[in-house]
């Protein structure tokens, strides 16, 4: 199936949509509610944002002709960043070439100048050996852009081998772009390495801020290895490997020394570094904030790991991590013959509140097998966490299912979130594209839960969902609505 990557352009378009620019205190949240139906998503028009760029070349990546065939015109798990400094310049990057077995033929990127009217599109310059790329490995993917708070945007991808030397080398490499996103540096390879466990499922993060405690501009990237999980860091020039930590052809510096995988980083209010992540040891078992007391603990563990100094320990000293904390158990019923989340978060901080958000799809409510849109919070820097409260509207025993969730906080403290959801009833259509945009009480937040069908949304999106297990991620513009509303965009397949 031809996929392409779109994305949903909703008037006003603001960099705060995407970004976390602006903030709220739970009073104001609170107070905010009655004026949430005020402002609502309008759909202009999709617009494709990236083709295919590579010409020929081979079309197997190994023997098997089915799940090592090379998939021609697949543009897929789009992860997107807006500039910081130019709200109208966008970058999206993606796999290309998708292989059934394990990542493409190499990752591409797309940029829009003009707020996503119009995009160039191409791939990323030397990470595969796919000809005309220039580049060593035989397969990249796991793609994901940041912007810096000048504008640099750095575009993060995995890169290895599956047939060479058994598959053991792989690598975390970096591409810098100065001119946001239409050129490319040469990828630097901060990790490289035949070690053994995989690097895998890599996310990148900027601090954008000045405030005490923070380091502007420095760029941290987490991964895990399945065992253990694992993270470097830069503050300038990110295009030279002498910036990042010297750790080449070793074990680099330990976030978790447990099995973790989808390892998702923020920066917090005061300058630290964040992840959440899936843990198969769990973490501290802190008792659930507010809400109240978290259902017994499952196979899996969501956790939040945080080191709290990250931004004032100077380069290249290591970060301090404190002890795991559980934020809930992973009760995923995972997405039937679909590659999908399966559980793993995402997560967004309001930098004038502190607040931390964590979102993923869940079952703990539901009997028929399928999950909700669940999201839990923070208010103490990721001590104790709400119980996972369900976000989206309808039954719970309507067999559809909700997953791949993304979560960003905007402008006044306004919390997205946006996920994808399948109907599997069997009435169908299997895949609607939907808005939510009807207010109902949640907690001290109010978020959208009147459902209109439309007959175009984001069509063919595919988020974060990187090699192996699964990630979620979402590559959407939305409208901004009130102050300290929950506001939720389903996409369709």
């Amino acid at each position: 199936m031809i996929r392409f990557l779109f994305v949903l352009l909703a008037l006003p378009v603001l960099a705060g949509s995407i970004a976390a620019t602006g903030a709220s205190s739970p009073a104001r949240v609170a107070g905010a509610a009655t004026s949430a139906s005020t402002l609502k998503p309008a759909l202009v028009q999709d617009v494709k944002t990236g083709s295919d760029p590579l010409i020929g070349g081979p079309t197997s990546g190994g023997p098997d002709p089915i799940q090592d065939y090379i998939q021609p015109d697949t543009e897929i798990e789009p992860s997107i960043a807006v500039n910081p400094t130019n709200p109208k310049n966008v970058v999206s990057v993606f796999q290309d070439r998708r292989i059934a077995d394990g990542g493409d033929a190499t990752n591409g990127f797309s940029t829009s100048l003009d707020g996503g009217k119009t995009w160039t599109t191409g791939t990323l310059p030397g990470l595969t050996n796919y000809p005309g790329q220039g580049g060593v490995f035989e397969r990249a993917s796991d793609a994901v852009v940041a912007f810096g708070p000048d504008g640099t945007a750095y575009a993060n991808s995995l890169v290895f081998d599956w047939n060479n030397d058994d598959g053991l080398r792989s690598g975390i490499a970096v591409n810098v772009s100065k001119d946001g996103g239409r050129h490319w540096s040469p990828p630097v390879y901060l990790q490289d390495d035949m070690i053994g466990g995989l690097n895998d499922k890599n996310w990148i993060v900027v601090d954008q801020s000045d405030a005490p405690g923070h380091h502007k501009g420095r760029v941290y990237v987490v991964w895990d290895r399945i065992d253990p999980v694992v993270y470097d860091y830069c503050d300038h020039d990110c295009d030279r490997l002498a910036n990042w930590l010297p750790d080449f052809q070793t074990i680099p510096g330990l976030v978790f020394a447990g099995q973790g995988i989808g390892a998702y980083p923020v920066i917090t209010k005061d300058g630290g570094l964040g992840i959440v992540m899936d843990a198969l040891s769990g973490g501290v078992p802190i008792p659930s904030g507010p809400d109240e007391v978290e259902v017994e603990p499952g196979s899996e563990e969501l956790v939040y790991i945080a080191a709290p100094a990250a931004g004032s320990t100077p380069w290249p000293a290591p970060l301090a991590f404190l002890p795991p904390v559980d934020i809930a158990a992973n009760l995923s019923n995972g997405t039937p013959a679909q590659r999908a989340s399966d559980g793993l978060l995402a997560a967004a901080v309001d930098p004038a509140s502190g607040t931390i958000y964590a979102a993923w799809d869940d079952g703990r409510y539901r009997t028929d097998n399928a999950n909700d849109a669940v999201i839990s919070r923070s208010f103490d820097n990721g001590l104790h966490w709400t119980m996972p409260q369900r976000i989206n509207p309808g039954s719970t025993i309507d067999h559809v299912d909700h997953y791949a969730l993304g979560v960003a906080v905007g402008d006044g403290g306004t919390v997205h979130v946006s996920y994808r959801q399948r109907d599997e009833s069997s009435r169908g259509p299997l895949y609607t594209p939907v808005i939510d945009s009807k207010s109902r009480t949640w907690n001290t937040l109010d978020f959208g839960s009147r459902s209109r069908k439309e007959t175009s949304g984001v069509r063919r999106i595919t988020p974060r969902a990187r090699s192996g297990r699964r990630r979620a991620g979402c590559a959407l513009i939305v409208a901004p609505v009130a102050c300290g509303s929950i506001h939720t965009v389903q996409p369709s397949m």
